[in-house]
């Protein structure tokens, strides 16, 4: 019997058909391609809900938002 995992785009990509985006709901895929596109920085597995939590952009468990300063060439580095 196949396994399957849900899993969360972190990354746009295509699935089949499919086209999956960050704002894509979660979705079940076999356990081997799970694994490969976590691996290739595609997806997280249903389990890791703080890295899904951050990747939207929204804010740690613990309700901090970790602190940005803008840099002269226009990028932000965060943790200044």
């Amino acid at each position: 019997m196949t396994d399957f995992l849900e899993v969360k785009a972190l990354k746009t990509f295509a699935l089949g058909k499919d086209l999956k985006t960050r704002k894509s709901p979660p979705f079940k895929v076999e356990a081997g391609e799970a694994r490969q596109l976590e691996a290739q920085g595609l997806v997280a597995l249903g389990s890791k809900t703080d890295v899904i939590k951050e990747a939207d952009g929204g804010a740690p468990e613990n309700g901090n938002k970790p602190k940005q300063k803008a840099k002269s060439d226009g990028s932000i580095d965060k943790d200044a």
